[in-house]
């Protein structure tokens, strides 16, 4: 087998199994009752998999995971408001992510407080549109703080995982 189809292969293969373990900590984040104070707050385990993707995958690759990741979610889980703001929420984590994790060089830990925290903002900007009420601006201090905190947890657990398993660029 020639050097280029095992990479082209060896991405395939961990893209599908990166999405396969999105899909199913998604599942289960969805069924555990971590709603603080009925905000809707989850603590965002498919990002352990988006950094990990980012790091080890193109910035491409990655945003086919997560497409595939919403889309499919959306289909089996949600209705189409739930889907535009899932899907807000990622765009905006995404890109800050992408660029702190690939441009900036920043850490694991630090990264994934800020996608937690611009998740949140996406989302609740996605929210107004659908609501149409600016008090909903008033929530951001209270998201900035649940971002923080998840972000945290999901950024140590993302860093000790890399580390552990010692994952290297297939770029």
């Amino acid at each position: 087998m020639s050097n280029r189809l095992f990479l082209k292969t060896s991405k395939l293969s961990l893209s599908i199994v990166f999405l396969s373990i999105m899909l199913i900590v998604s599942y289960i984040e969805s069924i555990i009752p971590f709603s603080l104070g009925g905000l809707g707050v989850k603590i965002g385990l498919s990002n352990i998999v988006t950094i990990l993707a980012i790091k080890t995958l193109s910035i491409r690759e990655t945003i086919y995971i997560n497409a595939l990741r919403l889309i499919i979610l959306g289909v089996l889980f949600g209705n189409l408001m739930r889907f535009i703001i899932s899907v807000s929420g990622f765009i905006l984590s995404f890109i800050v992510m992408a660029i702190l994790l690939k441009k900036l060089k920043f850490s694991i830990i630090i990264t994934s407080i800020y996608g937690a925290v611009f998740h949140n903002i996406g989302q609740i900007i996605a929210i107004l549109f659908f609501i149409r009420n600016i008090n909903i601006i008033s929530l951001i201090p209270i998201y900035i703080i649940f971002g923080v905190f998840t972000g945290t947890i999901i950024g140590i657990t993302t860093n000790l995982l890399y580390k552990k398993l010692k994952v290297i660029s297939i770029e």
